[in-house]
């Protein structure tokens, strides 16, 4: 029997921005859920979307591949992405992959300073 990874997603809005909380495992199963939420955000006027990646424990290839083509897609349509960097084994598939040299990582505004 096959279980899904744990993942969930919570949504701030405000003034045109969104944020993204995702918390868990960004696997093959769970990046179309990400995609439509971000369609979801979109449709509904957000032209600011961040996504706090720092709850995500693991993200396999296909993770990978959905933040490159959001990039991609904000660059293409005219709205701004940023992504809070991850932790840990998470955030080592940015650096083995390279990837972070050309997505849009941010500092997080929402951090405890």
């Amino acid at each position: 029997m096959i279980h899904a990874a744990p993942f969930e997603m919570r949504t701030e809005i405000q003034d045109g921005s969104a944020r993204l909380m995702l918390v868990g495992e960004l696997d093959i199963a769970a990046a179309p859920r990400v995609e439509e939420a971000v369609g979801l955000l979109l449709a509904q006027g957000a032209r600011e979307l961040v996504l706090d990646l720092t709850g995500l424990r693991f993200i396999d290839s296909s993770g990978l591949r959905m933040f490159i083509i959001l990039s991609d897609r904000a660059k293409a349509e005219g709205w701004r992405l940023g992504l809070v960097r991850p932790a840990g084994q998470a955030a080592s598939l940015f650096s083995v992959t390279r990837a972070e040299q050309s997505l849009p990582f941010i500092e997080d505004p929402h951090a405890e300073r």
